[in-house]
């Protein structure tokens, strides 16, 4: 009797996880602003009847992107992001700062931006700055004669410290071209 429920539940189980919906991957584009009331910048592509009005964005691995496209578009490839450094950030004890300058208290996170002298959080990106060489070359607070100059990272678009940003970085060029 046992065996015979254990081998029911088993089925069920294997039915209800094949009746799931599939996630269908619709790709990246650049179009249009954040959702209303979202102020991530991040846009929402849904799956409205509108969807054939927006042009997808296609990023093949290792493309290169400015601070706006990455900050506005759904990247699902590993690119290269190039800007300027503009700022420092800390999520520590969960409390997300940013500052731009001019005396720098956080080395674990660069700001980057397109505009070498922004300094608004909307128009920025952040990069986390992981123990090791890549943190003690690009901090600012080690480092403030970093900001203003232009640097390229390569990794995966995900959100870090509260914005788009990069979490890893797999390769560094800097100062970039």
């Amino acid at each position: 009797m046992k065996k015979l429920i254990t081998t029911a539940l088993s089925i069920l189980m294997a039915f209800g996880f094949c009746s799931c919906e599939k996630a269908e991957y619709i790709g990246g584009g650049d179009k249009g602003e954040g959702s209303e009331g979202d102020d991530s910048g991040w846009v929402d592509y849904g799956q409205g009847d509108d969807d054939e009005d927006y042009d997808y964005g296609d990023f093949p691995t290792g493309s290169t992107v400015d601070v706006t496209t990455f900050r506005h578009s759904a990247i699902y490839t590993q690119v290269w992001v190039k800007g300027y450094i503009v700022g420092a950030a800390t999520g520590k004890n969960n409390k997300v700062k940013y500052e731009f300058g001019p005396e720098f208290t956080y080395d674990t996170a660069i700001l980057l931006a397109d505009n070498p002298d922004e300094d608004n959080i909307d128009n920025v990106i952040s990069v986390c700055l992981k123990k090791g060489s890549r943190r003690d070359l690009l901090n600012l607070k080690d480092n403030p004669g970093n900001k203003g100059k232009r640097v390229g990272v390569f990794g995966f678009q995900d959100i870090y410290l509260k914005i788009p940003g990069i979490k890893d970085i797999d390769a560094l060029e800097f100062p970039a071209e």
